[in-house]
Order: C-alpha cells, then structure tokens, then sequence
C-alpha cells in the first residue's frame, strides 16, 4: 500500500471507530481533563493544610515560606509525572478502542499510574533537547535586546523559536505511541520514533500537521469543546492507526 494510501486509510479508519462507538473515544477524553484536576486540586489541599498547620504552630512566617516552597516543589514534580502517565493513558485508551477493546476508569488508572514514570522520561528527554535548541536562541535574544533594534526582528526571533518548536515536537510525536504499540524502553520509543519519521517524512509530517490543527483549535471559545470531545480523539487516533499500518507495512 503506498504512503498516501496509508494516510488516508488511517484517517478513514480512525473516523470509522469513532462513528462506532464514539464513547469509547470520549470516555478517556473526558477523563484526562478531570484527573489532571483532581491531581492539582489535591496538590493544593495539601499545601493548604500545611499552611494552616504552620500558622497554627506558630513558627517564623519564613520558616513556613521555606517549608512550602520545598513541598511545593515537590507536589509539582510529583504532578508533572502524573501528567505524563495520563497523557500515556490517553493515548492508550484510544489504542484500545481502535482495537474494540474495553475502556474505563479502571484501565486508565491502571495504565496511567504503571507507566507514569516511563512517559515522564520521554517528557524529560523532549524538554531536555527544546531546552538545548531553544536557550541559546533565547540568550541572543536577551542580551542581544533585539526588540531595542527592530521589532520585526524580534518577530522573526519567535517565529524562529516556534518553527524549532514545532519541529521538536514532530520528532517526538510517535514517542507515546511507539512505547504503547511496540510495548519497549522509553529510549527504544523515542529511536522509533525517530526512524520512523525518517522512514515516512512528508506523510508523518502530514497527519501530524492535521493534528496540530485540532490541537490549537480547541483554543478556539465556544467550538473548543465540540473540537476537543469528538475531533481530538480522531486526530490522535489517525496518528496511532498511521503509525501501526506503516510500521508493519514495507518501507
């Protein structure tokens, strides 16, 4: 099957699945938002009673500032890892559905809480090589002071940024799916997924771009909703199903 046939067959197919059953898809959509608020909500319970405990200890407010600022840390490190395991759990909850397979609250906790710390070092990895890309960019621009000169350089300062950014993120857009699909090392996941876009290029290029598409126009008031609930999970499902018929297709 050639490339542009795949595209469309996995566009078509991740379409076809949701029409299926679109609770399935909407179920895990649903429950993404809601336990990252859960985890933050309850982040902030706890640092609330400490603060309340403090007080009432009676101990030096920068001793208390200390305190909180240490937990603090740690509760946002601890989010950041859960963050990472439901996104994960996202993912393969969709992966479940486009295989007719059961999805709940039970399986994405499962899933999210086992292999959080594996989609946290895929995280880690990513932001590490944005962070390599982008600082010295962002140092020029600073001690540069290029909005003094021109704006319009200062413009193409962020359009450049964001150009490195988008291209990051496209080399580490098949991470996810290949840790679930191929069940390997969060490494292994990202080395497949590079190779796999040197292997596909333009069509990966595509369906990634369609999907980035959906992702911003959830930004949009009023349509976010609709587009997050029903074209979301067609987007990453096109993704996923893209990426499995090629990796078992002849390059």
């Amino acid at each position: 099957m050639q490339n542009g046939d795949l595209l469309l067959e996995s566009m078509k197919t991740s379409l076809e699945s949701f029409s299926r059953d679109p609770v399935s898809f909407m179920l895990p959509t649903i429950l993404y938002p809601i336990f990252m608020i859960v985890t933050m909500g309850a982040s902030v319970g706890v640092l609330l009673l400490l603060f309340l405990a403090l007080t009432g200890i009676g101990l030096d407010a920068q001793i208390n500032l200390i305190v909180l600022g240490v937990l603090g840390a740690i509760l946002l490190f601890i989010n950041i890892i859960f963050y990472a395991g439901y996104k994960g759990a996202l993912i393969n909850e969709y992966y479940r559905a486009l295989h007719k397979e059961k999805v709940g609250v039970v399986s994405f906790m499962h899933y999210a809480f086992g292999n959080a710390l594996s989609f946290f070092v895929i995280s880690i990895v990513k932001l590490v090589v944005i962070g390599f890309f982008l600082s010295p960019l962002a140092l020029l621009f600073y001690f540069l002071e290029v909005w003094t000169i021109h704006m319009a350089l200062a413009y193409i300062f962020g359009a450049v940024g964001l150009f490195i950014l988008f291209l990051i993120e496209f080399l580490f857009a098949f991470t996810y799916i290949a840790y679930i699909e191929k069940k390997v090392r969060p490494l292994s996941a990202i080395l497949i997924s590079l190779n796999f876009i040197k292997d596909t290029n333009i069509k990966a290029l595509l369906v990634y771009v369609l999907y980035s598409v959906i992702v911003l126009s959830t930004l949009v008031p009023l349509l976010n909703i609709i587009i997050y609930l029903v074209f979301y999970p067609i987007a990453m499902s096109s993704l996923i199903k893209f990426f499995e018929k090629k990796s078992y297709s002849p390059y």
